[in-house]
């Protein structure tokens, strides 16, 4: 994934394909290339899912899942906690079945056993368990200014980045909160 806001490396491994996903949708400056399902039929086809025909009732399904993916890694920069959004990826989860396997190099993973758009979300899925167990998961982020929302992995220290960029995000915020201050005093 290329254009990453403050030139951040692309979150590691198959983490990085769950942060694809949600920033399929540029918030602040577009484009949703889940709008139709041409868009979506294209993100499919670059994110290595070929051959992956997508309709209406699916395209919509992403979105549903996306958002409640990005509710999630809100929660990791600080947001409030979002009931709905687990019990969303809950329900997707339980329509998209993973067994284990073992991959192309010969390591354990999760693996989807339909080769569909159910398929596609359980391999999602299946790289946000992995992370979650890795210990990776909550550093993917959804940048704290909410016009943003853009998903970035937090390679700090501490796990106390905010911002997808330092340079765009970070300074907008500073600059608010300082003439917040000036109007007050």
């Amino acid at each position: 994934m290329k254009g990453q806001p403050g030139n951040r490396a692309v979150a590691p491994g198959r983490l990085a394909l769950v942060q694809s996903f949600v920033n399929s949708l540029n918030v602040e400056f577009g484009p949703d290339y889940f709008a139709t399902t041409e868009g979506f039929a294209t993100w499919l086809d670059r994110n290595g899912f070929h051959g992956v025909g997508p309709g209406e009732l699916d395209r919509q399904d992403a979105v549903t899942l996306r958002e409640a993916l990005r509710a999630l890694l809100r929660e990791h920069n600080g947001g409030e906690p979002e009931p709905s959004a687990r019990a969303t990826v809950e329900h997707v989860a339980r329509g998209c079945p993973l067994v284990v396997g073992f991959d192309d190099s010969g390591a354990l993973s999760l693996q989807p056993t339909l080769g569909d758009v159910r398929g596609v979300f359980a391999t999602i899925l299946a790289a946000v368990s992995e992370s979650a167990i890795d210990g990776s998961w909550h550093r993917l982020k959804a940048c704290h200014a909410h016009q943003c929302a853009w998903a970035f992995y937090d390679r700090s220290r501490n796990r106390t980045g905010r911002w997808c960029s330092m340079e765009v995000c970070g300074t907008r915020s500073k600059m608010r909160v300082y003439r917040e201050s000036k109007k007050h005093a």
